[in-house]
């Protein structure tokens, strides 16, 4: 009885693969920093030079100095567009929060065609270009009688992060063992105890990640802002209007604290929402070490 032949690829064709695997790779890596090095060196460029000891922004350097981040304080403009801004995105994630979580309830409750009607209904205007929103908010508001300012603002603001907020709670609505509610129920409890009770609890972290969302977008908007802010500033605005005479050291020291803050708020909530689409996320190495064991 013959043996069956193995045929053994030639060394020069597997060298020429591995090759082609390696530059494939490289290639891959490349596009990636190349991608990271566009979005985050602007940013990078503008926190060196908030703390560069100079007015002048070019290089060479003019040494280390922390005086443009004490001197926001000092800009009373600058300071008052801060917190106006933070004003209104405080208010806006207080009632998206709300507002979107029981859109995310009735979505979810609802059958038949009912949810898929609904859940274009919340989120078509978040499709909308911020222009078309922000100047047809304006001229509504101005026909109704709504003077620009504040709660204009947080009208306009609710219009895109209000289905932010729904999105996310209704996908961690939807991983809900609805076993739990009818057991619930069943029991005797009212829908209102069901939901704060049963629902509610396992809702907070979603809620808690579309709330960091809403907050950075809020802060962050300034078409729709643009339109409807009337005398007021946010600080977006002011920042842009300040843009005609150039960057300031001051406006590179918020902008930098801006941008930290959003990138950081931007990845907690990324977790958070990771976590909540799936729970093991991160445990998986924990749980096959265990069982290698």
């Amino acid at each position: 009885m013959t043996s069956p032949e193995v045929s053994v690829a030639p060394a020069g064709v597997v060298s020429m693969e591995s090759a082609l695997r390696v530059i494939r790779s490289l290639f891959a890596w490349a596009g990636f920093i190349a991608v990271y090095l566009f979005l985050y060196t602007p940013l990078v460029t503008i926190g060196i030079f908030a703390f560069n000891d100079s007015t002048v922004q070019a290089l060479p350097w003019s040494g280390f100095t922390l005086q443009w981040f004490g001197a926001i304080g000092q800009n009373g403009l600058l300071f008052s567009a801060l917190t106006f801004g933070l004003s209104v995105s405080l208010l806006v994630v207080a009632v998206a929060s709300v507002v979107g979580t029981y859109f995310a309830v009735v979505v979810n409750s609802a059958t038949g065609a009912a949810p898929r009607v609904l859940l274009a209904a919340v989120i078509i205007p978040a499709i909308v270009p911020g222009m078309v929103l922000g100047l047809s908010l304006a001229i509504t508001f101005r026909l109704v009688g709504v003077p620009p300012g504040l709660w204009s603002i947080v009208i306009g603001h609710l219009a895109f992060t209000v289905p932010v907020v729904t999105l996310v709670v209704l996908t961690r609505l939807r991983r809900l063992d609805p076993s739990l509610t009818q057991a619930s129920m069943d029991l005797g409890a009212n829908g209102w105890r069901t939901f704060w009770h049963v629902t509610f609890p396992q809702l907070r972290t979603a809620i808690l990640a579309a709330a960091l969302l809403t907050l950075t977008l809020s802060f962050d908007e300034v078409v729709i802002t643009f339109f409807l802010a009337g005398t007021q500033q946010t600080l977006p605005l002011f920042i842009w209007s300040q843009t005609r005479f150039g960057f300031t050291p001051e406006i590179n020291a918020i902008v930098t604290i801006i941008g930290a803050v959003s990138i950081v708020l931007i990845v907690i909530a990324t977790r958070v929402i990771e976590r909540e689409v799936d729970p093991f996320a991160g445990t998986g190495r924990k749980r096959r070490s265990r069982r290698g064991r």
